[in-house]
């Protein structure tokens, strides 16, 4: 591998000396024939001077324009051409490789594994939530920043490896395997001690955290683009398991991706096309074993695929934003659908955070209400502490409103969000739904069943309802039932189902239990 320290014009393609001499020549004497044509041809002299010797210095003016024509156009053509490397080859801020420049450096060190068996590690590594600490701190010091990385990065690592710096705060390193470099985790952990100490900036010192993914060319492969991409995807992984963490490509990682790709580029197709159905599941009083609701939930049937499931497409249609409009749809089919549910329930409709904290969030369900005819009072919308909490003063806004209009909000998987629990006191909502995670470990463990009792108390002191979900055997709804809960949602009441025709009308499908 060259030296990573080169990255100057020196390696920029030039014209070699023979080459420049070879062209100037030609060119004077392409000139001088000209010249010897025009005497040949009459070309008469100048105030009694004779021709030929008009017609040389004709030839030796032709052929010293020609000479400095072409030394000016090759000098111009080297200098374009080292500018045009020195921008596509190094990056300005760190002087490091370029993207483009790796994608060469990993051709060249794939094809030397290859041929010597020496396996090579790409490493993917990139600063934890660089935008958020460079919109932060300004650009200049976040500049001031990447800087400093790249050059402890430099100073930590062995001369033979390349490093590359391919977006903003996110660098590639190429490494040999070598003996004293130990296992990949000490390795890894000893670059992750230094490029995690404190950063001197101007105005003060800047910490951060880094993920690290890894690829072994040639196991994971040899085509550079593919292994730039595996080695993000191991870093995905890494960081998807916490901070400071490091991830090595395997392959289950390229048929999940893979997936999530098509799931990405499918969203907007199965929208338009009218795949997604709404299927409900009833909400039980414990008390009496009335169905007092029914919750609306989106499912995706795709015409190839069959169903696909909503934790698969969910997260992605969040990502890309097309939640939006598949939860506008949800909302309308909703409360269009309420018409076919008994009177005396609620139909309660997930809000995702993305969709909650659009600008247009209010006036959509508005507009949904009154398009629909729904009696607001009918509606229950269930927001997650996170969609609340991710700008607390809009967010109470929002709630403030939506209780003006008489809709009724739940807090969504209560007790597995945020430990500070003011946000109780400052927004206005009707119910909290008791995440399943307590309910399924209520028979086994005593902790849980104090968790349960802590909300349902928690609830009466704030005047609110609780509602538990994933209740799945009577022992559940039991213990719900003792603690204080007042409503249960679960397998146990039934599945969720669309809605079917029964008797001569439309009415949700599910298999309902008696509680006792």
């Amino acid at each position: 591998m060259s030296d990573r320290h080169s990255g100057d014009s020196n390696r920029s393609p030039t014209r070699s000396r023979v080459f420049r001499l070879t062209t100037i020549a030609a060119s004077g004497l392409g000139s001088f024939a000209l010249a010897l044509w025009a005497v040949r041809s009459g070309v008469g002299g100048i105030d009694g001077i004779p021709a030929n010797i008009v017609a040389g210095m004709i030839a030796a003016l032709c052929a010293l324009a020609a000479s400095f024509a072409a030394m000016s156009f090759f000098a111009g053509v080297d200098e374009s051409a080292s500018w045009v490397y020195r921008e596509t080859q190094f990056d300005k801020l760190t002087g490091l490789s370029t993207r483009a420049a790796m994608v060469g450096r990993i051709a060249e060190a794939a094809a030397a594994a290859i041929g010597t068996g020496r396996p090579v590690f790409l490493l993917d590594i990139d600063i934890d939530r660089f935008k958020h600490i460079n919109d932060t701190i300004g650009y200049s010091d976040g500049d001031r920043l990447v800087h400093a990385f790249a050059e402890r990065l430099k100073e930590i690592l062995p001369r033979e490896a390349e490093i590359g710096r391919i977006s903003a705060g996110e660098f590639a390193v190429l490494i040999p395997d070598r003996p004293d470099l130990g296992s990949m985790d000490a390795f890894i952990g000893r670059i992750y001690e230094r490029l995690t100490q404190p950063y001197q900036l101007p105005s003060h010192l800047q910490s951060v955290n880094m993920s690290v993914g890894l690829v072994a060319i040639p196991k994971d492969g040899t085509e550079p683009v593919t292994l730039l991409r595996r080695a993000n995807l191991a870093l995905q992984h890494a960081r998807g398991g916490g901070i400071g963490n490091w991830s090595a490509f395997h392959e289950q990682m390229g048929r999940v991706a893979d997936y999530r790709q098509w799931i990405e580029s499918e969203l907007h197709v199965a929208f338009r096309r009218g795949d997604f159905e709404l299927h409900y599941q009833p909400q039980f009083d414990l008390s009496t074993g009335r169905t007092v609701g029914y919750e609306a939930l989106v499912r995706w049937r795709h015409p190839e695929r069959g169903m696909v499931p909503p934790g698969e497409f969910v997260p992605v249609a969040e990502e890309t934003g097309m939640i939006v409009p598949i939860g506008e749809w949800v909302l309308r089919k909703a409360c269009e659908d309420a018409r076919f549910l008994p009177q005396d329930c609620f139909v309660a409709v997930n809000i995702s955070p993305v969709q909650f904290m659009t600008r247009d969030f209010l006036s959509m369900v508005s507009g949904v209400i009154a398009s629909t005819g729904i009696d607001p009072k009918r509606l229950e919308l269930e927001v997650t502490e996170t969609a609340m909490m991710q700008d607390r003063a809009h967010a109470a806004a929002i709630l403030d409103a939506l209780s003006q209009m008489d809709i009724s909000v739940a807090v969504d998987d209560f007790g597995t969000g945020y430990s500070n629990l003011s946000y109780l006191v400052d927004f206005p909502f009707k119910k909290l739904k008791i995440d399943q995670s307590f309910v399924r470990r209520l028979e086994s463990d005593n902790n849980s069943g104090a968790v349960v009792s802590t909300i349902v108390g928690l609830s009466r002191a704030l005047g609110v309802r609780t509602i538990a979900e994933g209740v799945e055997t009577e022992s559940q709804a039991t213990l719900l039932k003792a603690a204080g809960c007042q409503v249960g949602q679960g397998y146990l009441f039934g599945k969720p189902g669309p809605l079917v025709m029964r008797d001569g009308r439309l009415e949700p499908r599910h298999d309902a239990a008696t509680v006792h």
